[in-house]
Order: structure tokens, then sequence, then C-alpha cells
């Protein structure tokens, strides 16, 4: 039997996606949908010719990349190129399974001094806070010597959601992301076909009325893992605080920095009007946020941070609901691997992802490991449309989505001069050279695709690549911002026993145990009774929101 590792890459780009921590005050920005069809060519990446009469390299060291789920091949011919270029350096590739690799990178640290130095590090923010990476802000104004120029200008900062402008010295970076992910869902479009439904739905009504088509039919409507995992960081948990953004938009208007906070910048904060149509109103490039505001408006039940008895609330609860009756059977105790199978063998119609399927599943049709069948199972007709709209009077906005940077690429803090023949090799990585090759060998692999267009200047994608990333229209993004919606519809924050304990409750609530009222109410009493808590695992106090304008004290 030939095993490949696609289903670990669709695995792993959704693992990627669970944490994704704010290591700055810049987050992550937004982002891309429309009906891509599937064709496949061989088209190989196209490179920016390379400088002429290059100067020999006086590089030296050693250089050890261990990624989450990341393909080999793929990592070793960019590590081939690198050394190509700079002969006295060895890049070792050792990349570790996403399952446990959290685990896995906190075990380096706790023996000492690890001997990696490139990993991703959105999983550990424990870390992060302790200065354990290298800050890239400093690193910007440097020449990227693989481009000529200064690597902010080869780094296409405003795709980053990042705003020189606005950092500050006390601002760190410790990951860099450069490729673009937009949550989609992808449809199987001869099961659609079967049951009449010709278009891909626009709204939330449209969504349900051809749920319910197919699953009269017999098939399972949507693939979607329901563990805890799923229901926190993962597909289901995107599902929840993407929905909920069309109820609760108005926070922008109970957190954003106030002239005298602390956290107000005058050049973007002075220009800032709120606009429910557009929908990058509230991103990081054009408003500021408090975030002691945003802890205040929590303990104060201010605005869209009421959750019982707020007619935004229940409205939207109830229309979440009725979305997650069409998943798979014993849905709790489903994995996303397993949930994705269901798309990939032709039992379920629908499932959320990102772009890089577009690659993926015709790769995965065909392995044997992935579909658990002699041969790999026959290929459908696949296509891809944005989030369906929610709709009635406590809607505030249409549906937006997540559409963010990624990567995480963290480099550990050593020396001086190791740090800086790591950000060398991300240098590489980042010119428009080095993502050629990286480019090109994923295109030559059969366990790795490219899950976005990339935030890099420069660069020349192949034909078909460029076309099917300008099908994905961007509608906005939710990601990244202190919101109602983000802190409070899967329990207050990420703080684990809050989480926990709401993931428990809305069990109870989808199985109809318990009615939305009294579903509200325990989600309140939950995120109440866990305040102070979570608030003091962030290292912050109570006594910081008796004003929220000063800067909270280091702790």
């Amino acid at each position: 039997m030939v095993k490949r590792k696609g289903l670990a890459v669709f695995v792993s780009v959704i693992m990627l996606l669970s944490l994704l921590t704010a290591c700055a005050k810049n987050n992550p920005s937004e982002g891309n949908n429309g009906n891509a069809n599937v064709t496949k060519t061989d088209t190989p990446a196209t490179q920016a010719p390379a400088a002429t009469e290059e100067p020999a390299s006086t590089l030296k060291g050693t250089i050890n990349v261990s990624l989450s789920g990341a393909s080999a091949s793929v990592w070793n011919k960019v590590a081939e190129g690198y050394m190509g270029k700079n002969p006295n350096v060895t890049v070792k590739v050792d990349n570790k399974p996403a399952e446990g690799y959290k685990e896995w990178l906190t075990a380096q640290f706790a023996a000492g001094n690890p001997d990696v130095d490139i990993v991703n590090n959105n999983e550990v923010a424990g870390l992060m806070s302790d200065g354990k990476f290298v800050n890239y802000y400093p690193y910007f104004d440097k020449e990227n010597p693989y481009a000529g120029k200064s690597w902010k200008d080869v780094l296409d900062l405003k795709a980053m959601g990042i705003n020189l402008e606005g950092v500050s010295s006390e601002d760190v970076l410790y990951n860099l992301n450069f490729e673009s992910v937009q949550i989609v869902w992808v449809y199987n479009k001869e099961i659609f076909a079967k049951v009449g439904i010709t278009e891909a739905p626009k709204t939330f009504n449209e969504l349900t009325a051809a749920f319910e088509k197919v699953k009269a039919a017999g098939y399972t409507p949507l693939a979607l893992g329901g563990d805890s995992k799923s229901m926190w960081s993962g597909q289901a948990g995107w599902l929840v605080r993407i929905y909920a953004d069309q109820y609760l938009r108005d926070y922008i208007n109970v957190n954003r920095s106030q002239e005298q906070d602390y956290s107000y910048l005058p050049e973007v904060d002075d220009n800032f009007t709120y606009d429910l149509t557009d929908p990058y109103n509230d991103s990081n490039s054009n408003v500021t946020k408090n975030e002691m505001r945003n802890w205040k408006a929590i303990k104060d039940k201010e605005g869209p941070y009421k959750i019982a008895g707020n007619p935004q609330w229940k409205a939207y609860s109830e229309n979440l609901k009725t979305l997650f009756s069409y998943v798979p059977d014993g849905f709790f105790g489903v994995k996303e691997d397993q949930a994705y199978k269901l798309f990939l063998t032709g039992k379920a119609a629908t499932m959320v992802s990102t772009p890089g399927s577009y690659w993926q599943l015709p790769k995965d049709f065909a392995d044997e490991s992935a579909t658990e069948s002699s041969g790999g199972v026959k290929p459908f007709e696949y296509g891809f449309f944005n989030m369906p709209s929610m709709e009635g009077p406590e809607v505030m906005a249409p549906a937006r989505t997540i559409q963010i940077p990624v990567g995480f690429y963290g480099i550990v803090n050593k020396s001086a001069e190791q740090n800086e023949l790591n950000m060398d090799f991300m240098m590489y990585l980042t010119s428009p050279e080095g993502y050629g090759v990286y480019v090109e060998a994923i295109q030559n692999s059969t366990d790795s695709a490219l899950s976005g267009s990339p935030a890099i200047k420069d660069i020349v994608l192949p034909t078909e690549m460029k076309a099917a990333f300008a099908d994905f229209e961007p509608i906005g993004n939710t990601e990244g911002y202190n919101s109602a919606a983000n802190t409070l519809a899967r329990g207050l924050w990420d703080y684990q026993p809050s989480v926990q304990d709401w993931v428990g409750l809305v069990q109870r609530y989808f199985s109809g145990k318990v009615t939305t009222d009294q579903y509200l109410e325990q989600l309140q009493a939950n995120i109440d009774k866990y305040l102070e808590a979570a608030m003091k695992n962030a290292k912050r106090e109570l006594s910081d929101l008796e004003n929220v304008e000063r800067r909270p004290p280091e702790r």
C-alpha cells in the first residue's frame, strides 16, 4: 500500500490555525472566495531572476528547522537552495507531526537550551511571554541580501496586518506570517446537482434549505469535527465565532481606544468612523483597541458583552443550533480527520476549509491512506463559496470570515550571531528567489499545498495558482480582534477552564437538554465565574479596570 501524507496536510493546516496568538499590538489582517472549479496543471513556479555577480557568502554555521506537520520534501528543497548560496551553512530539516507538536516544543525548552532554531510557535504563548523567541521588528529595516532592498520593502506588511507607524519600542513580533488563509466552504457539486441545487448558497436560509435536500437524499450535509478541540480551536470553533460576529459588530464602539488611552494612536484613531457597510472598518490598521476596555465591558456586561437577555445573542444562538443540526452522527466524538474523510469519500456534501483544498483534494482522492480505499476514490467536481450570511432583524452586518496571514515562523532566541544567521534564512525564504523554490517544491510534492496568496512583493505565482486565488473574493476578517464574538462565544477568551465548561454546555444545548434562554444564562454565569481567574492568567487584575486608560503594569 502506498502511504502519503495528504490527510496530514489538511489536518496540519487546520491545527496551524487552531491557536492564533496575538504577540504584538498589531495583529494579523484580513482577506479572500467565489466558485473555483478544479483544474490541475504542472506549470512550474516562476522565480525572479537571480541577482548577477553576487559576492561570496561569508556566513557559516548550522540552522535546525523543525516545523509542525510541514512537508520534509518541500523544506529540504528550500534548505538546498539556501545552502547553494551559502556553502558554509548547514540546514537540517527535522519536521515533527502536528499532533503533539506543542508538547514537543515545550519539552525542548524545559530541557535547557534547545538545539532547534526555526519553529512554529503559535501554541506556546507562555514561551513568547518569557522572551524565548527573537523579535522580528528590529530586522525589518535591514537589507534582505536576496532581494537587494530592505526587508520591510520585500514584505507586504499591510497584507500581514503590520503597521510599523503604530509600533512602539515596547512592541514585539515573535512570529512571521506571510501566507494568507481564508476560511471558506467547499462543496461537492455532484451531490448538489443530484438533489437539484444548481447554485452555491449565499444566505443562511439558502444553506439550510440545501442541507434539508442533501439530508433527505441520505448524505451528511456538513462534514465537521465536534470533539472538544474542534469546538474550541478548530473548524467548529471558527463557525461559532464567525457567525457571532454578525450580531455583535458594535463591540468596536465599546473597546476602541479613546483619546486619553495608552493605546490611542492619533494617526490611526483620529480618522476612524464607525461604518457597518465596510467589512474592514474595525481592522487593526483602521482603529486601535484597548484591551482593558474589553475586560471592563465583560465585567460590566456592556452592550454586546451582555449575554443573558440580549436579543442578538438569542437570535445568533438559535441559528447556530440549526446549523449544527446538519453535522455527522455522533458529532461530539467526531475528529476533524474523520470528518474530512466523509467529504473526501463522497459521503458528505460540504466542509469548511481553506483555498489549499483546491490543490490538495486531487492529491487526496488518489491517496489510499487518506481515503482508506485501495487505489483511492473516484474524484468528484467540487467548488467553493463564502460564508452564507444569517439574516433577521438582530443581524448587524453580512457574514465575514477568518482571513489572516499564517505561518507562525518563530526563531528561538540564542546568541546574536545565531539569530542573525536564522534571520538570514528567513530573508531568503521570503525573497522572490527563495519563495519561488518553495512554491515549485510544493507543486512537485504529494504532501503539501499552498494555503493562500503570499504577502511578499514581486512574487510571480504559476498561472493556475494566481487564477485560483483571484477567485476567492474578500468579505472581511473577524480574527485578531478583542471582540465580543472572539472573547465570549466559546467561553471566556481562551481560558481553558471556562472553555471546557462551555464545551459541555453547548453539547447540552445542541442536544436539546437546555433551552436557548437557559444556555445564555449559563454561559453568562460561566463568564462571571472565571473572569478574575482569566484576567490573572493574562497577568491582569480587576484593579486594572479602575483606570482603563492606563497601561496595565508588568507582572
